[in-house]
């Protein structure tokens, strides 16, 4: 084998080349083909065999999990027995479940590795050999059932069908409430299933979301049934397992040594379909202790306080499944069926499975004639709904205004705004304004700006730190007229300013993207300011697209400590909200509001392969903008670093965008699992998509597969703002949400400690 290598520079070691073989997971000509791979990620250092490792990756010879055993000192890991392990597929701190190929076959089945704690082997094998009998001879397509099981020296493989298909659980993540159509039949489903194992004698014991899938074909699947009773008999609390494991815990169970049974199975089921109604489990005390208790000593609330749609035929047979009293709930797996109000409709179920997979219609169904007006449509919107009018106490400002608004097309609902066309005035040539100079900083590095006084856009370079210091009641107004705000300095602090540009911006071929405020510097710090774009005057011509803030380090090979901090501060342009050359390690916004921004973060490149880019969020509200995360992925070479995000009390109010989002090259499929999102309290649209990718703007959105990303707390439904949108902040405080909230206190921003920016802009004069 090392004689197939000897025109390499540096081939992969011999140990490397004889682990592949031996794991069968390529040849030595897959590995010969990757060179020109190796070449490039090399770029100059030795070929070691992570290099190699990593290009076959790449060349999707191996598997990102694959790559991970082999770098890991134990590749004989991967081999279960017979069983070449592909991918995991799950884990908790008794098990871990991988996909995994079938001995000479190309097959793909489940494969579980089990560790149990309580009772010996040999007892535990009896018990898995009986349960095998009972199921011998069963198939159904709402079971996947364990069909063989061998014991190990301290471990036990349980082997399964592979059924490719998404846990109820992370649709809960991605979509919020599921309809009522939808519940009706996926419960019919599992309780047909329900009913075979009852005829085998065979107690689930596990009914939960993540062990509940569904399948492209539209049927609903129970995972693993029997195999949590002979695991685990009896309810143990463990302070590492997370309160969720505690939901739909049969009163009966808890602290009296009882096993599981149908009974205590339905209360499972019930509390399942009562989650998927209502967005949430119905007790959601982040306490374990506390939950148990809920269960022990309260009773499931009514469905219908939580969604009120629910038939009571549907609400009523919940209200049977979980009843605190077993001998209240029905007696058998059959009478609970002939209960259910509905029917096991996999057409409906398919459709709906459907709908996660292809998010792109409505944006493919707009017509092509309205994509280029989208952003003057916007900013003339808010400029029409903010009442800058009738506050715009210059006549030429006014006049200007509706000059805008009479050239825009509105389409059927807005018509209502488009002002008559004899009150378009005259077009009226203006003169370039002269703006106050921007002063010198102090022996601080602080430029004090003057209360509502219009400053000229400027370059400054300085060593050392910077502050922009405007007035807290009045702020000070730094205009945009071509040219960038450029700031080289090691910090930048910004407080109490408005920087804002007032241009014409049509959509056209040859349109560019600038940034009202250009940094360079390792920290950057704004606090109630305002970034906007507005269009002003028609004759200009100009067919820029500004974002707010582009960003880039002092030291691009020190971004170890640089951090972003946006507080108290709204955004309203069609550009980006902050375009980042590279990925700082911390990004913070508290308390900001976005509304039409093309995407909140847009990266030029991902996180290089040693870094990670943590983003938190509070109080953050998106309003009619597009993603999140905007990436530009352009190597598909590259192996990009992680990120990880915290959003708490956010509302994400996207349109037609994803809520991370790729252009360019299509992203390797397994590279989410560097992603995780932390929602705590976050609210977001019900159709909202978590990952997608386009391949340039305009073109059809694609959904990306989350399975390997972590989403943790993000809750979808609907919510309604306290107006329509409209430049002051206060009318996108949202007032109403039909999502689960653990605070009285509302998501998103809180308006009241933003500055009211629209009094200071009567400052502008043209």
């Amino acid at each position: 084998m090392e004689k197939d290598f000897v025109t390499l520079l540096e081939p992969p070691s011999p140990e490397l080349l004889h682990r592949l073989t031996k794991l069968k997971l390529c040849t030595t000509t897959d590995v010969r083909r990757c060179r020109r791979r190796v070449r490039k990620l090399a770029r100059g250092i030795p070929a070691f065999d992570s290099v190699w490792i990593d290009a076959l990756v790449q060349a999707q010879k191996i598997t990102p999990f694959q790559a991970r055993v082999l770098e890991s000192g134990h590749p004989e890991h991967l081999a279960v027995g017979p069983y070449l392990l592909i991918s995991e597929l799950g884990h908790s701190p008794q098990s871990q479940t991988y996909i995994a190929r079938v001995p000479d076959s190309t097959e793909q089945c489940a494969l579980k590795i089990t560790t149990p704690q309580l009772e010996q082997p040999q007892q535990l094998q009896k018990h898995f050999q009986s349960l095998l009998q009972r199921l011998q001879g069963l198939h159904h397509p709402s079971l996947v059932l364990p069909r063989v099981i061998k014991q190990l020296p301290t471990q036990f493989v349980i082997i399964s069908h592979y059924l490719p298909s998404i846990p109820v659980s992370e649709l809960l993540i991605r979509r919020g409430r599921f309809p009522v159509p939808v519940v009706l039949a996926l419960g019919a489903q599992l309780l047909e299933a329900l009913v075979l194992l009852e005829q085998r004698k065979v107690v689930h014991g596990d009914i939960r979301p993540w062990n509940v899938r569904l399948a492209a074909k539209g049927n609903a699947a129970l995972v693993d049934p029997g195999l949590a009773p002979i695991l685990s008999p009896e309810l143990t609390i463990h302070a590492a397992l997370p309160p969720r494991c505690y939901d739909g815990i049969a009163p009966e169970l808890i602290g009296t040594g009882r096993h599981p049974n149908t009974q205590s199975d339905l209360y499972a089921l019930g509390c399942l379909l009562w989650e998927l109604l209502a967005g949430r489990p119905p007790f959601t005390t982040g306490d374990p202790l506390a939950k148990l208790a809920c269960h022990q000593t309260k009773s499931v609330p009514d469905i219908r306080s939580w969604a009120p749609e629910t038939p009571a035929g549907l609400a009523e047979a919940l209200i049977r499944f979980t009843a605190a009293d077993p001998r209240q709930r029905p007696g058998d797996m059959q009478a609970a069926q002939k209960l259910w109000p509905g029917t096991a409709s996999r057409n409906l179920l398919a459709r709906f499975h459907d709908s996660f997979q292809h998010q792109t219609s409505r944006v493919e169904s707009e017509p092509k004639s309205e994509k280029p007006g989208r952003l003057p449509l916007i900013a003339a919107l808010i400029f029409v709904l903010s009442g800058l009018s009738y506050t715009l106490l210059d006549e030429g400002a006014r006049n200007q205004l509706l000059e805008i608004t009479s050239k825009v097309s509105f389409n059927q609902t807005d018509k209502k705004l488009s002002p008559p066309p004899d009150t378009q005035p005259p077009k009226v040539k203006t003169e370039k304004t002269v703006h106050t100079l921007l002063p010198a900083p102090d022996g601080q590095g602080v430029i004090r700006l003057e209360a509502n006084t219009v400053y000229e856009s400027t370059r400054i370079t300085t060593v050392g730190p910077l502050t922009l210091q405007g007035d807290p009641a009045h702020p000070a107004i730094i205009e945009i007229e071509a040219d960038s705000f450029h700031v080289v300095a090691e910090q930048l602090t910004v407080e109490n300013v408005i920087f804002i540009n007032r241009t014409s911006s049509p959509q056209t071929a040859g349109q560019t993207i600038q940034a009202l405020l250009n940094v360079t510097a390792q920290n950057v710090k704004i606090n109630s300011c305002y970034f906007t774009q507005l269009e002003s005057n028609a004759e200009a011509g100009s067919n820029q697209i500004y974002s707010a803030l582009y960003w880039k380090p002092l030291d691009p090979q020190h971004r170890n400590g640089t951090n972003l901090t946006f507080q108290n501060t709204f955004f309203a342009l069609p550009g980006h909200v902050v375009h980042l050359s590279q990925s700082p390690q911390n990004i913070l916004l508290n308390n900001c509001l976005n509304l039409t921004s093309r995407s909140l973060l847009y990266l030029e490149h991902p996180p290089e392969i040693d870094q990670q880019l943590n983003l938190n969020l509070q109080h953050l509200t998106m309003r009619e903008s597009g993603p999140l995360l905007m990436l530009n992925w352009s190597d598909q070479i590259q192996i990009p670093g992680a990120i990880q995000m915290v959003a708490r009390d956010c509302v994400f109010g996207l349109v037609h965008s994803a809520l991370i989002q790729f252009q360019g090259l299509k992203p390797p499929e397994n590279w989410l699992a560097s992603v995780g999102l932390l929602g705590e309290g976050s609210v977001a649209s019900s159709d909202i998509l978590i990952a997608g990718w386009q391949e340039s703007p305009g073109t059809s959105l694609e959904e990306l597969s989350t399975d390997k990303m972590m989403i943790e707390g993000l809750s979808t439904g609907k919510f309604r703002y306290a107006a329509e949108i409209s430049l002051h902040p206060a009318d996108s405080l949202v007032t109403e949400a039909q999502v689960p909230r653990k605070s009285a206190q509302p998501p998103g921003i809180q308006p009241e400690l933003i500055p009211d920016f629209v009094a200071s802009l009567k400052t502008l004069k043209k």
